[in-house]
């Protein structure tokens, strides 16, 4: 089974009615699309790793992506690690976003007004991975970078990644539109992160669409 099927079964399964054209999936026969693919596949005497890149093309031609590891003991179960890990993440703030399926135990919807204008805010359950505890400042910092954005586009999109790789080596990454966003991520190093020579990781995945009046009431 392709990633593509996979994610095709995904939509279905949320009773999206989807069909394939010029190799994206097509909900209702409108934008936005998704398509989904993997590459980098490692195999290993006990086990195979694998990266899920899904794309989401809306209505301006503009994308989102979005990138997903998977290990397993071959190169399926790696593909279905990695879309668990995307269902973790971000699959939820799509659905929700942009057809109306709320799972409100994957998501959190609120109103934001963000430089005098009221925008609905999606924000993803924390992916975690490792024995850690989450830092109590960490959503505060991440809202508060949003609130203070500079936004010139009627819809954004922003994304954390942070790992502990070791006590001396950690890797933060920070998006927003898809391009390296270092306010966030400098802010996220100030943050008191759990000490361990373990690897833990966090990501978390923020959509936020401008509203309309007539959304508000």
């Amino acid at each position: 089974m392709t990633a593509q099927e996979i994610l095709g079964n995904i939509l279905k399964a949320h009773d999206l009615n989807t069909l394939e054209y010029k190799g994206w999936l097509l909900v209702d026969e409108q934008l936005p699309a998704m398509s989904a693919a993997t590459q980098n596949l490692k195999e290993y005497e006990n086990g195979a790793s694998i990266r899920l890149d899904i794309t989401l093309l809306l209505g301006d031609k503009k994308v989102i992506y979005e990138s997903f590891a998977g290990v397993g003991k071959d190169e399926l179960s790696a593909t279905q690690d990695a879309f668990q890990n995307f269902a973790a993440n971000s699959l939820h703030v799509f659905l929700s976003a942009f057809w109306q399926v709320d799972e409100h135990e994957h998501i959190g919807i609120e109103e934001w007004e963000i430089d005098g204008e009221m925008w609905k805010v999606y924000i993803g359950n924390f992916g975690c991975k490792g024995d850690y505890n989450i830092p109590q400042d960490l959503f505060s910092t991440i809202e508060e970078q949003i609130k203070n954005d500079t936004l010139t586009e009627d819809l954004n999109w922003y994304r954390i990644y942070y790992a502990n790789i070791s006590k001396d080596e950690k890797m933060i990454e920070s998006l927003k539109n898809n391009e390296d966003w270092p306010l966030l991520g400098n802010k996220l190093k100030d943050i008191h992160w759990t000490a361990s020579d373990k690897f833990y990781s966090l990501r978390n995945f923020i959509l936020i669409k401008k509203m309309d009046v007539k959304d508000s009431i």
